[in-house]
């Protein structure tokens, strides 16, 4: 019906969405485009902003086309997305920068690329997010575990809530909890001016 163009492309992801959303009461809705060949030429970016108007469900679009991206990168292909929606951290965190100025002890300071040593006391005084998709206990269990070192994990990319997406930008230090995270590392380091800490094994479930 697509490639014969019989049904209209907003209309009947409008109508997937929907019933979607009386399902499962979802806080997103991702989209992945996986046509390896690129054979329908459905508009998803251009179609999206639409239906989420409609729906009141915010929709992320994730372009995976070829098998690699769709399925053994899925993953990584949808939190690199996902980034974008993500809000400035210095619009963000207007609130904490108004504390910080009644509280001398907290500071966030930058690491600098040429910088090779790594400043724990830094890091426990700036904003960390964690990205990799983990279990909810899982995800509680790395932060208690963290949070006895003296570092306090502000963040996770994905969120248990989508209204819940960590604010990023220049001081934010991101570190992934999965090994294959390359494209969202990227998207941070790139897009958003995160501070990439590189992780010396995998600090995920099988970590």
């Amino acid at each position: 019906g697509d490639i014969s163009a019989q049904l209209n492309d907003q209309k009947e992801l409008e109508r997937i969405c929907l019933r979607i959303k009386n399902d499962r009461n979802p806080s997103v809705i991702v989209w992945i485009g996986t046509c390896t060949t690129e054979i329908v030429k459905m508009d998803l970016e251009g179609i999206a902003p639409k239906v989420e108007k409609q729906i009141g469900i915010p929709i992320v679009v994730a372009r995976a086309n070829g098998l690699d991206y769709a399925f053994t990168q899925g993953e990584d292909t949808v939190l690199a997305a996902m980034v974008h929606r993500c809000p400035e951290y210095k619009d963000c965190n207007k609130n904490s920068k108004e504390q910080n100025k009644k509280s001398p002890e907290f500071e966030v300071q930058t690491i600098s690329n040429k910088e090779s040593s790594f400043d724990q006391n830094r890091l426990t005084r700036s904003n960390l997010v964690l990205f990799g998709s983990l279990p909810s206990s899982v995800a509680s269990q790395l932060s208690l575990e963290l949070k006895r070192q003296s570092i306090s994990v502000s963040g996770w990319l994905p969120s248990q809530k989508y209204s819940e997406l960590p604010g990023l930008g220049e001081n934010v230090y991101v570190c992934g909890v999965n090994p294959f995270l390359s494209r969202t590392a990227t998207t941070l380091m790139r897009r958003k001016r995160c501070q990439l800490i590189g992780a010396p094994f995998p600090i995920g479930p099988d970590g």
